[in-house]
């Protein structure tokens, strides 16, 4: 799957679940780690960790397996975890 397709599905994921100013930037000059991040924040811990799960589940079903997910066991106080894919 193309980068761009992939963050496309991230961002209609997030979307799919009210994700909080969802954001795609594109830092490739910034960095070669990775080409494009894609940020949304929740609610609540409980709304981030769901739209955390739907970017891994849409992910899933297109055959792209996360390389992480970071905060599983409740992650820190702000409520933060991040999804890798690709």
């Amino acid at each position: 799957m193309q980068i761009e397709a992939l963050a496309e599905l991230a961002e209609a994921a997030l979307d799919e679940l009210r994700g909080v100013e969802v954001r795609r930037l594109d830092v490739r000059a910034m960095t070669s780690i990775t080409d494009v991040i894609v940020i949304a924040s929740g609610t609540s811990q409980r709304h981030v960790r769901s739209l955390a799960d739907r970017v891994v589940e849409r992910a899933k079903g297109e055959g792209v397996q996360p390389l992480g997910v970071e905060g599983e066991q409740g992650g820190p106080p702000t409520g933060r975890r991040t999804t890798s894919v690709g």
